[in-house]
């Protein structure tokens, strides 16, 4: 067991050292009527990642408090916006959830990067009773919403999900699929006929981890997704009650 959880935080620390900050510097120069719509699409995949780390339930009392990194291995090659730098990309957020009656956990996250602020929150919701019986099944429905603002674009997302996870002694592997709606406004560009321009898109997701409960507490999760960027990865690291 120690040895798959050191395996797994190597992975993350690579998945670091190998992607760059996400940076939006250049935005304003590079953004054009033909790749805006690229672009909120790949940022639309990053903010939709991570908002759920198994496919459980807190449950009434419940209360998880968690530190993610969400990782795009590399933008799509229509997505000429962050200019020149192709190279991963990652970006932290912080994410608090409380476990409600009625099968429900209630969750907030934020995020302050590189000019870029997010702050949002949604639900998740047990469609079967929690059990915490070996080698058994437990679906969850994720619905989300986020708003987030740059000095050079403003963004708005809606995210549904559905997640699976199946109970064993050491591990909850989880998978989960969905779809985000975003709009994305451009505040500031080079080509003054772009301000003000807004875009709308839809883009399908899908995630598959594993989920690891830690002595003291602790609670784990690496996973690896899928967005318009293609393959990503996301991590999570906290305290659950």
């Amino acid at each position: 067991m120690k040895k798959i959880i050191l395996f797994l935080s190597l992975i993350s620390c690579a998945f670091a050292l190998n992607a760059k900050e996400l940076r939006f510097d250049d935005f304003s120069t590079y953004a054009t009527a033909q790749n805006v719509r690229h672009f909120a699409k790949d940022v639309s995949g990053l903010l939709g990642s991570s908002s759920y780390t198994t496919g459980r339930i807190l449950g009434w009392g419940g209360f998880q408090l968690s530190a993610h990194n969400v990782y795009m291995f590399r933008p799509n090659k229509k997505d000429t916006a962050f200019g020149t730098d192709s190279a991963g990309k990652f970006m932290p957020l912080v994410q608090g959830e409380i476990g409600l009656p009625f099968r429900l956990d209630g969750f907030i996250r934020a995020t302050s990067w590189d000019g870029l602020t997010i702050a949002g929150g949604g639900l998740k919701w047990g469609i079967t009773k929690p059990t915490e019986i070996l080698y058994s099944f437990q679906p969850m429905l994720i619905i989300m919403a986020q708003n987030g603002v740059h000095r050079d674009f403003s963004i708005t997302q809606y995210s549904a999900s559905l997640a699976l996870s199946f109970k064993t002694p050491y591990v909850v592997p989880y998978i989960g699929g969905g779809v985000d709606y975003s709009k994305l406004t451009i505040e500031s560009a080079d080509d003054s006929s772009l301000i003000g321009k807004r875009e709308f898109v839809t883009t399908p997701k899908a995630v598959v981890g594993l989920n690891f409960k830690l002595p003291a507490y602790l609670d784990l999760s690496i996973a690896a997704n899928y967005a318009y960027y293609g393959v990503g990865a996301e991590m999570s690291l906290g305290v659950r009650f």
